[in-house]
């Protein structure tokens, strides 16, 4: 098979394209502006695990999203007529035989095979491995469809081309842009983690990275809803101990227990949760107030 056009590097045998089963793919504001594909892992890690999980989880796609939006207002490419001619030919030449690919689908894959090549000489690889693909994923998403499988070869490559071309060149752009806030990134990913962990009880992790949730419950709707993903956020807080509760020196049993659930767009879930808050706050009364056995 030959190459799409000059930015793509490798092609991917035709077996494999037509066996390849359709993967929904979105960019979740809601979980921090990550971009997730339907078959990440994902997983709620409870306060103590999480605070742990923090000490060593890798938070690059968490920076990755959060500097493509801080670099977007510098990095405006257009396409160019000489780029989008040299590709649309090829690519129509390709749709032929592999029409299942949507405009999207197109645009990725010659915006990520030209990350490959940008990356292999970048000044920060790593920054790089994830500034690129989350910035070609983002601009296909914006410029092409996934949804248009089925339309004619010469107006999808119209799409998918533009698309590429655009892609292509804000990914140099992004990558020298955070690859200078790259490290301080990190560090500030890293703490707000911990800060996650702390305030909220816990913490979206995906594909062992840390996504960076405003809320919780919006992200774990989002992941459900675009990615087929479901995913318990709910806290609990299971306190079983002995406690001297009325002064007279004897010990009773006492347990209490939260539960906040996970749904959180109706009136029943914010009377649950008070119910639950009032129900910890007596229990930190009787535990803080009485000695412990």
């Amino acid at each position: 098979m030959k190459p799409r056009f000059s930015y793509v590097f490798g092609a991917v045998p035709l077996v494999v394209l037509l066996a390849a089963p359709a993967t929904a793919h979105a960019a979740l504001e809601s979980c921090g502006g990550v971009f997730l594909s339907g078959d990440a892992q994902c997983e709620f890690r409870r306060t103590q695990d999480c605070e742990e999980h923090c000490e060593v989880v890798s938070v690059e796609e968490s920076c990755a999203a959060n500097l493509y939006t801080s670099c977007k207002t510098e990095c405006t490419a257009e396409a160019s007529t000489e780029c989008t001619q040299t590709c649309s030919p090829v690519c129509v030449e390709e749709c032929t035989v592999t029409q299942a690919e949507s405009s999207a689908d197109i645009c990725r894959g010659n915006c990520l095979s030209d990350c490959d090549a940008k990356c292999a000489t970048a000044q920060n690889p790593a920054c790089c491995r994830r500034a690129c693909p989350h910035t070609c994923n983002r601009r296909c998403e914006e410029r092409c469809r996934d949804d248009d499988q089925q339309v004619e070869c010469a107006p999808k490559c119209a799409t998918a081309c533009e698309g590429t071309c655009v892609s292509t060149l804000d990914t140099s752009c992004q990558v020298d842009c955070q690859t200078i806030q790259w490290e301080t990134c990190q560090t500030t990913e890293r703490e707000e983690c911990r800060t996650d962990c702390t305030d909220k009880g816990g913490a979206i992790f995906c594909d062992g990275q840390f996504i960076h949730a405003a809320n919780l419950q919006d992200c774990a709707a989002d992941l459900s809803r675009l990615l087929a993903i479901s995913l318990d956020v709910s806290v609990d807080v299971d306190v079983d101990t002995r406690v001297d509760t009325d002064g007279d020196g004897s010990t009773e049993k006492v347990s209490c227990s939260m539960s906040v659930p996970t749904a959180g767009r109706n009136g029943m879930f914010w009377w649950t949760a008070l119910l639950a808050g009032a129900a910890l706050e007596r229990c930190r009364r009787i535990l803080g107030g009485r000695r412990l056995r």
